[in-house]
């Protein structure tokens, strides 16, 4: 978990997760080290709705050096939105920019550079996600080796 996440996830440690480490990370919120010190290629950006207007709005500039910096490592990046399309399309009512603007940047994130904006409908949804997605890289690098 990246050491500026403000509203970390509640993982529970059991099952594959040995461990949740706070460290600084280049890209994204949330990666995964196993235990034979692989590194997984595959980053969750968790935002809320509010979060998502201000990233991808005012903040888009640092965002889009994140999304370089994901590139050069070779790394996939997802965007885990807590809330549905029509939430965004509704818009943030304290933010200048529209849902519409907001929905085409993040396609038009996802057909450039393969960030995956996936939406979800709570916190403990995230972690699911994250969890089964890290469990799913580790099952198929044990059945390369």
């Amino acid at each position: 978990m990246d050491t500026r996440e403000q509203k970390p996830l509640p993982f529970k440690i059991e099952g594959y997760i040995t461990e949740i480490r706070k460290v600084k990370l280049d890209v994204g919120d949330y990666g995964c080290l196993y235990q034979d010190g692989s590194q997984s290629p595959l980053y969750f950006e968790r935002k809320s709705i509010p979060d998502l207007f201000g990233t991808l709005g005012k903040g888009h500039h640092r965002f889009k050096r994140e999304i370089e910096r994901s590139k050069a490592s070779n790394a996939t990046l997802v965007i885990l939105i807590e809330g549905t399309l029509s939430d965004v399309y509704a818009g943030v009512p304290q933010s200048e920019v529209k849902g519409e603007s907001i929905v085409k940047t993040l396609f038009s994130l996802y057909m450039r550079y393969d960030i995956v904006p996936m939406f979800v409908k709570s916190r403990a949804e995230m972690v699911e996600i994250i969890r089964e997605s890290f469990e799913a890289i580790g099952r198929l690098e044990k059945v390369k080796t």
